[in-house]
């Protein structure tokens, strides 16, 4: 009974992974990451040109950066996260 808990978090997390897996090998994957590394890209030149004084115009580009950049990473980690699981219940059932 203690153990079924832990062994549910394991198979969530690997479907998880999975499914996250498979949709950045798919086309809307591939699609969306392309335009977040582009809009990322965009604002990061924009910030080179934008007026030092305009604080909340930083603020913003910053952010549109931040998010960009981290939905791939979001995305490695539910993959990351995926792998781990099936490793700890492979070792677990050995």
């Amino acid at each position: 009974p203690g153990r079924m808990p832990e062994f549910d978090e394991l198979i969530a997390a690997a479907e998880v992974g999975e499914e996250a897996r498979k949709f950045l090998d798919g086309d809307v994957g591939k699609c969306l990451i392309g335009m977040a590394q582009q809009e990322s890209q965009a604002a990061k030149e924009k910030l080179g040109t934008i007026d030092p004084k305009d604080f909340e115009g930083i603020v913003k580009l910053q952010r549109v950066v931040w998010n960009a950049d981290h939905f791939e990473q979001w995305l490695a980690e539910l993959i990351s996260n995926g792998e781990a699981a099936i490793n700890i219940y492979k070792q677990q059932r050995s």
